[in-house]
């Protein structure tokens, strides 16, 4: 079976049924199919070369399940739900591990009263 026959077998098994009359929303289905039975194909290659056991590698099912579940939590941010605490500590010692945003001159050309102005 050649490389053509066998993407086809395997969009086949699982594809992504949609009715459309949109003749691009089937393009980018099948496109989106295309993409992930490559990218399955590459995981097992991967899977093979590193040496993991046949059993812990996931079925083209499983793959396209996790895939999917993964797009569907890229941009859930969970929010703590009340009142924000105003822990002045913690967000001065978490400020002090970040660091300062630019470079700040040393304290006696700080205080000196003058005004730095750049020389053109």
């Amino acid at each position: 079976m050649g490389g053509v026959d066998l993407l086809d077998s395997l969009i086949a098994l699982y594809r992504t049924k949609i009715r459309s009359r949109k003749w691009y929303h089937k393009i980018v289905f099948h496109m989106m199919d295309f993409t992930l039975v490559n990218a399955w194909l590459l995981y097992r290659r991967d899977c093979k070369d590193c040496g993991i056991p046949k059993k812990e590698v996931y079925s083209l099912l499983k793959f396209k399940a996790e895939v999917a579940s993964c797009l569907c939590n890229e941009r859930k941010v969970l929010k703590k739900r009340g009142r924000p605490s105003h822990n002045v500590d913690r967000d001065l010692a978490e400020k002090k591990r970040r660091g300062s945003a630019s470079s700040v001159p040393s304290t006696p050309v700080r205080q000196d009263h003058t005004d730095h102005w750049p020389v053109w």
